[in-house]
């Protein structure tokens, strides 16, 4: 009596969507998440004053909000104004994937007073500002960006910006989507103050940052799964 096993040549070929890792999440209620911070730069060109933080009952469905506020004074000569709010994240992971299709920035926000935004983003290697800053992604191609902002509605909008399209982000200067820290700069542009001057306030809700990688197909019976390493026994008299 001779044995044969006969390999059961067994290839599964399966279309995986992964699943989204949302690796910031903030929706301002009351307070941020452990390990983030706000900062800023400005005010500039013909803003007098500024000033950033979260504000209870301004946020969609009266919940909180992190909202930015700029005045130019009026009499202002420079012909522009601007205010950044950064919000910053020194703790991020679960962002393995170094290309930037795969990253998707979304938030809801609204102005009152007027105001336009440009949006910058940037990253370092390591957690806590460690390691080094790989660059910046700019939805103007130089900053501060006036004239190429990303339009502000007086409701509340939601924006879905994927890291990839260059149409949105015209400017990058070598950043990378994978680094231990992130600060996102929220820009908010005015015009000169001229004589009239104005305050704008911008409210930005439910930001979240995530990375969805391209749907992959496995071919199972590669990954040392067991249903492509499985013999059949069969006895042949």
């Amino acid at each position: 009596m001779k044995k044969i096993f006969v390999p059961l040549a067994v290839l599964l070929f399966a279309g995986m969507s992964a699943q989204a890792s949302i690796f910031i999440n903030e929706n301002f209620d009351p307070s941020l998440s452990a390990g983030a911070n706000f900062a800023s730069y400005g005010p500039g060109g013909d803003g007098t004053s500024a000033n950033n933080g979260i504000v209870a009952g301004v946020g969609t469905g009266g919940t909180s909000a992190w909202q930015i506020q700029m005045t130019a004074a009026a009499g202002g000569s420079a012909g522009y104004a601007y205010y950044g709010a950064q919000y910053q994240n020194g703790g991020i992971t679960g962002n393995t994937s170094a290309n930037l299709s795969d990253y998707t920035i979304s938030f809801d926000a609204m102005v009152t007073g007027g105001g336009s935004l440009n949006l910058q983003i940037q990253s370092w290697t390591g957690a806590g500002f460690g390691g080094t800053q790989t660059g910046t992604l700019n939805t103007a191609p130089t900053s501060p960006g006036y004239g190429n902002d990303l339009t502000l509605n007086p409701s509340f909008t939601h924006y879905s910006l994927n890291f990839g399209n260059s149409s949105i982000f015209q400017g990058n200067s070598g950043f990378l989507p994978n680094g231990g820290t992130y600060q996102i700069a929220f820009q908010l542009n005015g015009p000169g103050a001229g004589t009239a001057g104005y305050t704008e306030t911008l409210e930005v809700d439910n930001l979240q940052v995530s990375m969805v990688p391209e749907p992959t197909i496995l071919a199972l019976s590669g990954m040392g799964i067991s249903l492509a390493g499985m013999l059949i026994r069969r006895r042949i008299a």
